[in-house]
């Protein structure tokens, strides 16, 4: 297929003018065990697993949220730690099946869209998990999405982003996933966050990318 044929059929008939509608459709078309989900682990997200063992977390009642939850398990995992924690997902059919795979959990899982606006979210969360949500959505809402997760961090608190990367330029025919470029850990830093560590993964299965498991932290 041509560059010109996969602009105007974009992979999932993903209309860059409405970027969030075709979360929906996918996750409606699944199943509570994640079948039909490119992305579902069924389990705390591996990247995000590692850095814990490295780290001594613990939420003592803090708040957290995380963003684009899909099926609920790192949320979970923020929970037994002891985080008050939020979860959201634009998608209404994912936030049902946390509901139900989770139902004794106190997780607040939301149905919310990151391309609107959240003010009550700003600057409420001591710990915010981005996993590869930047990346599920076009590079035009780039920045939108960069300032809107880096608004969502209280003073003192921490933000975590796994993020696939390469060097190549995002380009709306080639997603998604729209891969970032390592250009993405100094946009949340030019959004008031300090950078405390890029820890970066590399993935033999796919040449050319990479992981990076970045923390910042707001003063």
């Amino acid at each position: 297929m041509s560059n010109e044929d996969q602009k105007a059929h974009p992979p999932f008939n993903i209309d860059e003018e409405r970027p969030s509608d075709w979360f929906e459709p996918l996750y409606s078309n699944a199943d509570q065990q994640g079948n039909g989900v490119p992305w579902a682990n069924m389990a705390t997200h591996p990247s995000f697993a590692r850095w814990l063992k490295g780290q001594s977390v613990s939420g003592g009642g803090r708040t957290a949220l995380v963003v684009g939850c899909g099926m609920g398990d790192d949320a979970i995992t923020l929970e037994d730690l002891g985080f008050a924690v939020t979860a959201f997902d634009v998608s209404a059919t994912a936030i049902e099946y946390c509901k139900t795979r989770f139902p004794e959990s106190n997780v607040n899982f939301l149905q919310a869209d990151l391309l609107e606006d959240q003010p009550d979210w700003r600057g409420a969360f001591d710990f915010v998990l981005e996993i590869f949500t930047v990346q599920a959505l076009p590079p035009k809402y780039e920045a939108q999405l960069i300032k809107s997760i880096s608004d969502f961090v209280a003073p003192g608190g921490t933000l975590l982003v796994v993020a696939e990367v390469s060097d190549a330029p995002r380009d709306f025919a080639k997603g998604p996933p729209w891969v970032l470029t390592p250009d993405h850990v100094e946009a949340f830093v030019a959004c008031g966050l300090e950078l405390v560590d890029t820890t970066t993964e590399t993935r033999s299965a796919h040449v050319g990318k990479a992981t990076y498991v970045s923390e910042f932290r707001r003063r």
